[in-house]
Parts: structure tokens; sequence; C-alpha cells
């Protein structure tokens, strides 16, 4: 999950095309499932046939085992019935009592209990008899053949010099003596015989059984497809195979080789000679030997293979219709998303008056009629920044030339002169420099806003002019804390709060009143109030004030109403002018600004 996250965030993914983008995606999700899929299928099937191969070969192993236990069983089964009838036969005839010869009926009756016992013991593919004085007999002629090979065989020299009537087995060899065909492969069991009532010998069985005969039980009971078995003694030589030129060979890998004479009962998955295989070993009991099975793993999973083949098949099949159904997708997907960039691209060159036209009901329809509600609301807010710009720039001459009246500045200028005329020098001074400060204000270079500080000291110095004119008439008196000083006020606010509480509340009052300007902070905004003692008006006329008017010639109070419209448009609705006025009591407004402490 990493790794997508990884790979869907590099800038190259980010800067394609979005169908390409949904290919991309795709690819993966589906090519990396079936590779998964096939991959584990592939090795979950192996597994279960490399472990049911193990358990079908381990249980004929143990048939085949059996099997030839059973059949050399039955060799000395063999022996030892032979042992018995030739004791009655040599021991109970007279004819064979101090006879130097022995009789043609003698030579019969024995090949005859030799040919007889074949009859019984199949397994044993033929029998000799040699006497106490040399004299071969045989289950077939052959067997009598080099009669000076046998006399000197080191084969009946160990049988002639063991004890008793023991069983002595000899291993796998191509003999031209004592066997009916020198090109076969044998395995002889020799045994002396002995008068059972004297002990006394009577001469040595030899009973062959051929390599050919215990191979052809793999044939028979072995399942493994391409497999072999074979037989291997404890130096490594093969003393049975279903391969002929492998008989009497030691095992030609020596990795092999050395894992037959390693192991015990045991199986293993393993490379011999650049190819995987599955070996099990198996013991013989009573001889040392070990029944290997083996089993190429290719052959073994060659079902596998065609399953993993029809899996991929499959797989490709259903990544094309997913890559063909991911470009429908994307086709469907990213032909109104272009359109819509196009769209976007004219708007961020600035043209406005353009609308996509939306076909569905989607996620894609949504996003366009969100396009275009937003394009109509930018030409609603453009509308509108440029009349509220175009208004506050009214506002701001209106307010400006209100300020700078004639009339104004001409009783200024006469107080000015009548100052003079009586000879108070220093009031003509302070006058003059008030009515500088005043203006300089007012023009403030250019800026829309100015500090708190600026603007009271604005408010101040006209105060001082009005109050050399109504000197009579009121005094006042400021109460600004210091925080509040250094905040933000678009220019000429509380000059007009001052000029209308003189004109309407002071000045008709007929005795002396008070002006009082306050300042303070209130959770986190600036209240500025400006009140009076003067005749305050009636309710009718407040109602008047606070309510918004219709059309500008309902407006009442046009100096209040333009700051508190200039307010408004600066920082919005929740600051402004609040009027409370009673009637032959006064009236207290108040300003209400954001605290801020420069220029945003």
């Amino acid at each position: 999950m990493q790794f997508l996250q990884k790979y869907i965030t590099m800038p190259w993914f980010r800067n394609q095309r979005i169908r390409y983008k949904i290919i991309m995606i795709y690819f993966p999700l589906i090519f990396v499932p079936l590779f998964v899929l096939g991959f584990v299928s592939n090795q979950v099937y192996t597994n279960a046939i490399v472990k049911k191969t193990i358990k079908n070969v381990s249980d004929n192993s143990s048939l085949i085992i059996t099997r030839i236990t059973g059949m050399l069983t039955n060799v000395e089964s063999c022996a030892n019935m032979l042992t018995i009838n030739l004791n009655k036969l040599i021991v109970e005839d007279p004819q064979s009592q101090g006879t130097a010869e022995t009789s043609l009926q003698m030579y019969t009756q024995i090949t005859n209990q030799l040919s007889f016992a074949l009859l019984v013991f199949p397994d044993v593919q033929s029998a000799a008899f040699i006497d106490a004085n040399g004299r071969v007999f045989g289950s077939n002629l052959l067997m009598e053949r080099n009669r000076e090979l046998i006399a000197s065989s080191e084969m009946l020299k160990q049988v002639d010099a063991s004890i008793g009537n023991k069983n002595i087995w000899f291993p796998m060899q191509q003999r031209n003596y004592l066997t009916p065909d020198s090109q076969e492969i044998v395995m002889t069991l020799g045994k002396r015989i002995v008068n059972i009532y004297t002990g006394q010998q009577l001469g040595m069985l030899v009973l062959n059984i051929k390599e050919s005969t215990l191979s052809a039980i793999y044939q028979k009971i072995g399942s493994i497809q391409d497999g072999s078995y074979f037989i291997v003694n404890e130096e490594g030589v093969v003393i049975s195979s279903q391969h002929p030129e492998d008989l009497l060979q030691e095992v030609a890998d020596p990795t092999m080789k050395n894992w037959i004479t390693s192991s015990k009962d045991t199986s293993d998955l393993t490379s011999f000679q650049h190819e995987k295989t599955l070996v099990v070993s198996s013991d013989v009991p009573s001889f040392g030997w070990k029944l290997i099975s083996m089993a190429p793993l290719e052959s073994l999973t060659a079902d596998t293979r065609k399953i993993t083949v029809l899996i991929v098949c499959i797989g490709l099949i259903c990544l094309f219709f997913a890559l063909l159904g991911a470009g429908m997708l994307s086709q469907l997907i990213a032909k109104p998303i272009m359109g819509l960039t196009k769209h976007m691209k004219k708007v961020k060159e600035g043209s406005l008056n353009i609308e996509f036209q939306v076909n569905s009901e989607d996620e894609i329809g949504l996003l366009a009629s969100g396009f275009n509600a937003m394009i109509r609301r930018v030409q609603e807010l453009l509308t509108n920044i440029n009349f509220e710009q175009k208004k506050k720039r009214e506002y701001e001459l209106a307010l400006i030339q209100a300020q700078i009246k004639p009339h104004f500045l001409y009783n200024t200028l006469d107080v000015i002169y009548t100052l003079s005329e009586m000879g108070r020098a220093r009031d003509v001074q302070r006058t003059t420099k008030a009515l500088a400060d005043f203006y300089r204000v007012a023009l403030s270079k250019g800026r829309e806003t100015i500090t708190i500080e600026e603007e009271v000291r604005n408010v101040k110095d006209y105060l001082s002019i009005q109050r050399i004119r109504y000197s009579d008439v009121f005094t006042f008196e400021f109460d600004i804390r210091g925080e509040v000083l250094g905040g933000l006020i678009p220019k000429l606010t509380i000059q007009p709060l001052v000029e209308n509480a003189i004109y309407h509340g002071l000045k008709t009052k007929g005795s002396l009143g008070l002006l009082r300007v306050t300042g303070e902070i209130v959770e986190g905004k600036i209240k500025i109030i400006v009140s009076d003692d003067g005749v305050g008006m009636l309710p009718e006329r407040l109602e008047a004030l606070v309510k918004k008017p219709e059309s500008p010639e309902q407006a009442v109070g046009y100096g209040l109403r333009n700051v508190n419209d200039r307010i408004q448009l600066y920082f919005g609705d929740d600051y402004g002018l609040q009027i409370e006025s009673q009637l032959g009591q006064g009236t207290e407004v108040t300003l209400w600004l954001p605290f801020q402490s420069e220029e945003g």
C-alpha cells in the first residue's frame, strides 16, 4: 500500500493526464493480483503434489520392499524344503551308500526334486546340487557346464566353510557357471546340506534368483510417471534397476551417492545433475540395501504448469478487458474534465462570460454545475466590489467635500480675523495651527486609514476651533485608554460624530453643555463613545436614523449614515454605529471597530 501511495505521489505521475493515470493504476491492480494468484496457486498445488507423491511413493516402496522380502524368503523356504527332500533321497536310498558313481536313477530323482522345487517356488530361477564327490545336479543342463570353474569357485568354498546349514546370500553378479545364462545377472543363495541324523556333509545347494524378477516388481507396483526405482547396496552400487545399463554400476552422480549412503528412511526435493528431483529412500531390512524412488519435479508438476498457463491466459484476457474498460472509463471521465479544463483556462485568462454545458448528473456534472455557479458568483462579486468601491470613493469624496465646506473655512478665517483685531495674537496662532492640522489629517497623504491617536488629535484641533466660536455653548473632555490609541480607524470618522453632537445636540440647548469622547477595548473590539448632554431627539427621529432608507431621498442623518456605511464597507456588517438618545437628556453614539495595529 505504501508503495502504491509513493507511486501516485511521484511528480512525473502527477503531471500525467487523467486517462493515463487511470490506466496506470488499473494495470498494477489487475496484473499484480493475477500474478500473485498464479504464483501462489502454482506453489500450493506443487507442494500438495509433492506431499501426495511422497506419501504414494512411500506406500509403494513399502509394498515393493514387502514383495522383495517375501520373494527372498521364498528362496530360503525353497532351500529348506530341498534340504529335507535331498536328505530323504540320499540317506534313505541304498544305492547311494558307498557307490562310486551316481546311477542314472539317482540323477533323475535329484533333478526331479530340483525341478519340483522350482514349480513350488516360481521366484527361484534355477537350482543346482553339488554332492560330496563334486558331482553336479542341475535343474537345467546349462547349470552343469564349466565343471572346472565350479570346482574352484570361491562361492562354493564359502558355502563349504559355513557351519551347519546356514543360508548364505551372494550379491548380484554375472558368472558363467551354476547359471543357465551367463549374460543374466543373478542373486545366489548357497546352503551346505548335511545328514540330519549324523551331521555328515551330503553336498551344497545353490539357488538363483534373477535381477529381472526383482525389477519386474517396480513395473507392477510403482506408479511414478517418468520416475524410476532402483536398489543400491551399502557401497552405493546399483544391484537392481529398471534401467539395465545401470546394473552393477556405482551411482553416477556423486551428490546423489552421498545422499543415498548417508540417509536413512527419508525424502527430499533437491537438484541432481542440474534437475530438480523428488527422491525417496527406504531401507530393505536384513540386506543393508536401500530402495530409491526418483521422480523429476518437472514431470510431477506438468499438470500444475498446464493450470498455471490456463490461469495466465485467463488473466491476460481479463487484463485485456480490464484495460479496455479502463480506457473507456477514462474516456468517459477525462473528456468532460478536459472540456472543463479548457473553460477554466479561459477563466484564468480573464474571460468570465462563458458557461460549461452540463449533460449529466454525476460527479462531473456536479463539478460543472459548481463551476458555472462559481463563475456567476464571481461575476456578481466583481459587480458588487466595483459598486462598493465606487460607492466608497463617493462617500470619501462627499465626506472630504463636507469637511472643507467654504462656510466652515470662511467662519474659521473670520474668527482668526476677529481675534487679530482684538490683539489676541496667541489665540490667532492656536486657531491657525489647529486649522492647518485639521486639513493635514483630512488629506493624510492619500491614506485611507490612520491611527486612532491621529484621529483624536484631529478631533481636538476641530474642537479647539469650534470652542473659540462657541465658548459659551459647550466644553469637552476625552477619556481614551492607551491601548486604543494604536488601533486603526478610517480617517474623519469621529469628527462627523462630534460635529453632529455640537450642531444638533448642544448648540440648541440654551446652556453650557458637555461633549465627552471615551474609548476602550471590549472582547477584542474597539469601542468608542461620543456622548453629549444636549437636547436629545424624538423617538421617531431616532427610529428614522436607525432604519435603513429605501431610497436616498428618504435618508435622515446623512453624516451619521455616511460614517456607518464607510465602516461597514471597510470591516463588514459586524461593525458600525449604535445610537441611543432620550429627549432632553442627550445622545450617545457608540462606534465599534476591529482592533488592528497596522493596515491589513
